[in-house]
């Protein structure tokens, strides 16, 4: 077992880190992951040191009261099988299974799978990940080739 490892195997603590500026390729703040034992930290900060400056404010958090939720969420129409992405396009078996379903998704009966029932948004502790306006984009492990699953999502809103 490799010494990384090992220290991850014994740690109970995750430190994620950010940059509050955009960096390349993908013009997002640049983050760092630590893992950790809790008792190994000793001296806690009271009030957590702010940045002078950021690209954006949201990339600052606020202060908040932590309420964590068990939810269960579904992949997004675009991790589905074809079959399934085609049965939750299909606006007449939303109509069939008697779903209140607000007409304007009419047009475009996935939009309200992906909006309503998908992923869920926020911060969040593994799951489906969101996508954005591409298509699913997997990442692969840099050393083993194992597609990677999401750890931790970091939403700009909620």
């Amino acid at each position: 077992m490799s010494r990384d490892r090992l220290k991850r195997a014994h740690a109970d603590l995750l430190q994620v880190l950010w940059c509050p500026y955009d960096h390349e390729p993908d013009w997002k703040p640049a983050t760092a992951v630590f893992w950790r034992s809790a008792a190994s930290v000793v001296d806690v900060l009271a009030t957590p040191p702010e940045p002078y400056e950021a690209n954006y404010s949201g990339y600052v958090p606020e202060p908040c009261l932590l309420a964590p939720e068990e939810i269960t969420e579904y992949p997004d129409s675009l991790d589905l099988s074809p079959e399934l992405r085609q049965t939750v396009g299909d606006w007449s078996r939303w109509r069939a299974a008697g779903v209140d379903v607000d007409g304007s998704y009419a047009e475009y009966p996935a939009e309200f799978y992906d909006g309503n029932l998908a992923d869920a948004p926020g911060w969040k502790v593994g799951g489906w990940p969101p996508w954005g306006r591409t298509d699913p984009y997997r990442r692969y492990c840099a050393v083993c080739d194992a597609q990677m699953v999401p750890l931790l999502t970091i939403a700009s809103f909620e």
